[in-house]
């Protein structure tokens, strides 16, 4: 294995180029060893309070999603219409396709 020589490190948080001893990144103040496992799990969690997460669940999860838009941070309300949301989109969709099929069995049968 070649050994190589670090000039300088990268902040995980703003991206300021760093010596490579640096434990603390002088721009942000984020540390610059790696996250722990429970970090990581934590970023997971506000990953999920991210609107744009929570309409992509929506669109391909449906209404199986309702556990996860739950444990969200939003208040009460905007939970409420996310279920509300999910369970009719995915009624929507679920009629959609079976019409989409009956149409498409009818084209195929001549019926």
């Amino acid at each position: 294995m070649n050994a190589v020589n670090v000039t300088t490190i990268i902040c995980p948080d703003c991206g300021a180029e760093l010596p490579p001893t640096a434990e603390m990144c002088q721009r942000c103040g984020s540390s610059t060893a790696k996250a722990p496992a429970s970090e990581s799990k934590e970023n997971a969690k506000h990953l999920i309070n991210r609107p744009w997460v929570l309409v992509v669940l929506i669109l391909h999860v449906g209404f199986l999603g309702i556990p996860v838009y739950w444990k969200t941070k939003y208040s009460l309300n905007t939970r409420l219409f996310m279920v509300i949301a999910s369970i009719v989109y995915t009624v929507v969709a679920v009629a959609f396709i079976v019409i989409m099929l009956q149409w498409l069995i009818r084209l195929i049968t001549g019926g």
